[in-house]
């Protein structure tokens, strides 16, 4: 991996923070679009929403691929030197292999939980949501808010619960890798 100098590490750090930025306020912008959408009850169909939304990724990725390609970088070694430099300013590096083992285990375990906490709260939602989904409801009947709360259940197993559970796996995983560095280089 190359070694970048104090201005060509801070200039990676700021392009991928204006990444960062940049992809959570249009993530905002285009919930809040729908959230008003809905609450405006307006018929809005955007035609070619996927090709426009992938047209908008790469808009925002370009800058940031001018700044790894300047720097003479793959992507994937910047990727390396940014998680380097996040874990020195988070003194990340600083931690014995053990230490870091056991970071790495204890948030992997918690990750799980979560994770599969929500996954029993997407089962559930999705148990009550197509359970009710088929039922015919009088056109004057009031709504059912646990529906509605079935329905976010259920997206926030399937987008939160599943990728928690994957990512708690990879951090246990990451701490076995840190144990068995540990038990090669008793002094790391």
């Amino acid at each position: 991996m190359r070694r970048l100098t104090d201005e060509e590490l801070d200039r990676l750090v700021r392009s991928n923070r204006r990444l960062a930025l940049g992809l959570t306020a249009t993530v905002l912008l285009g919930v809040l679009a729908v959230v008003l959408i809905v609450a405006t009850d307006v018929d809005f169909v955007v035609r070619g929403g996927v090709g426009l939304g992938a047209f908008i990724g790469a808009l925002m990725v370009i800058p940031n691929r001018k700044v790894i390609a300047d720097l003479g970088l793959t992507v994937d070694e910047a990727r390396e030197i940014l998680q380097a430099e996040k874990e020195r300013r988070n003194g990340v590096a600083d931690l014995t292999a053990t230490e870091r083992a056991n970071r790495d285990e204890l948030r992997g375990r918690i990750m799980i939980g979560v994770g599969l906490l929500l996954v029993v709260v997407l089962v559930v939602s999705a148990w009550y949501f197509f359970g009710k989904a088929g039922e015919t409801v009088e056109e004057d009947a009031p709504l059912d808010p646990w529906f509605t709360a079935s329905f976010i259940g259920m997206a926030v197993g399937l987008v939160a619960g599943i990728p928690l559970l994957v990512a708690g796996k990879n951090r246990r995983g990451s701490a076995a890798d840190w144990r068995s560095v540990a038990r090669d280089n008793p002094g790391l």
